[in-house]
């Protein structure tokens, strides 16, 4: 590697909190309320999209947490497979079955609709187990909780692939992770367009797998060594190739109805290139709006809002009515705002008690154990510079956000 490619790969090695990542956290979850609120009737097709704001999580997730099993191995050779599943189940599992047992208190208090009704108690073994991308299907319009679909992929991730980075050295994760993206395109293709419960238990199991994910995997892979740098960082690592990726993700989700089984794949590839630019130099040209406090700590929080954002905008719908202010647009708005609020109580309240339990009990050696009191913005203060990759001065390095 040239000197400079290789001294931002040092530096890229010893971030241990990518400030933007929060930030397009936040896209995420502000493009998949709008779906559920404004997105319908929006006046471009692009503007019907907001569910892919998934698919930007999936890669997030991906990248992040095989980031820190890389590190965690090249730092001691190994990692505790139990030590991660427990950092984990404290992270995910507290908040999703409190919510699980809202829903379940109020499905059963106040649902009226005995379709609806009887479709969810049906459904909460598949929902208890993470287990609704395989067997919760979508024959009627109304599915109650069925937003758990993402939830459930991510778990089935956390606890399949680390065995991969944990037994296999070398390519042999990278390979078996695209192995596991041609799989389950495969499965993809042959299952179009055909819906999920009309097909055999294992080709809707290997079809669920999403592609996002697994790139994400893929670009932590290639990020990680030096070669894989410096191939991504020179297309990535450029002024104006975080713009550049923002936009290819647009025109990929502008033109998704046109691409048929291979518009997951496209989209997911671009926001991986999105990731990758915002990872790669943290000043590149999106750097200023993705760490502003507010959008910031919208990511921070994204979780909880994902959980309860339903919730939250049939809340806010319900209120605007009585109020005479019914349009989709002030829906989306009141919606999101209700869902800040609620997830930042939770996460202040109730989550930050479980997150503070991982290190006591599921400590990670492989990164200092501090956890700083809900920050509302953790500044990134990266030098800026023309070039590839920005100068190697003025890097900082916070609590690993995984």
């Amino acid at each position: 590697m040239a000197p400079d490619l290789d001294s931002a790969h040092g530096r890229y090695r010893a971030t241990r909190f990518f400030a933007s990542l929060d930030g397009l956290r936040a896209l995420s979850i502000l493009a998949v309320i709008w779906h559920h609120t404004a997105g319908a009737g929006a006046p471009w097709a692009l503007l019907h999209r907001g569910n892919r704001g998934v698919d930007l999580f999936f890669v997030i997730s991906g990248f992040l947490i095989v980031t820190l099993l890389l590190r965690a191995k090249a730092a001691h050779g190994t990692f505790s497979l139990p030590k991660f599943w427990g950092r984990r189940s404290l992270r995910i599992l507290p908040v999703y079955f409190a919510v699980l047992g809202l829903y379940t208190a109020l499905v059963y208090a106040l649902e009226r609709s005995p379709v609806d009704r009887h479709g969810f108690f049906v459904h909460w073994p598949a929902f208890a187990t993470f287990t609704s991308n395989w067997f919760v299907s979508l024959d009627n319009p109304r599915v109650i909780f069925y937003f758990a679909w993402s939830l459930a992929a991510e778990e089935q991730f956390y606890l399949l692939w680390p065995w991969c980075e944990r037994y296999l050295s070398g390519l042999w994760p990278l390979l078996a992770a695209a192995l596991a993206l041609a799989l389950s395109q495969g499965a993809g293709l042959a299952s179009f367009p055909l819906p999920p419960d009309q097909l055999s238990l294992p080709l809707r199991m290997l079809s669920s797998v999403p592609a996002a994910i697994l790139l994400g995997v893929i670009l932590a892979h290639l990020l990680h060594s030096p070669a894989g740098f410096r191939a991504l960082a020179a297309v990535t690592g450029r002024r104006g190739s975080a713009a550049g990726a923002l936009v290819l993700a647009l025109v990929a989700l502008g033109v998704s109805p046109a691409l048929g089984a291979g518009a997951d794949l496209a989209i997911a590839l671009a926001f991986t290139l999105l990731v990758s630019a915002c990872v790669i130099r943290p000043d590149h040209d999106l750097a200023r709006i993705l760490t502003l406090p507010a959008i910031a700590w919208i990511g921070q929080v994204s979780y909880g809002m994902y959980l309860l954002h339903m919730l939250s905008v049939n809340a806010a719908r319900r209120l605007l009515a009585v109020l005479h202010l019914d349009s989709p647009y002030v829906v989306f708005l009141g919606g999101t705002l209700l869902a800040v609020i609620v997830a930042s109580l939770s996460y202040r309240y109730f989550e930050r008690y479980f997150l503070q339990l991982k290190d006591r009990f599921f400590r990670d050696d492989a990164r200092a154990p501090t956890h700083p009191p809900l920050p509302l913005l953790r500044p990134d203060p990266a030098a800026r510079g023309p070039g590839i990759i920005p100068p190697a001065s003025g890097q900082s390095a916070g609590p690993a956000q995984v």
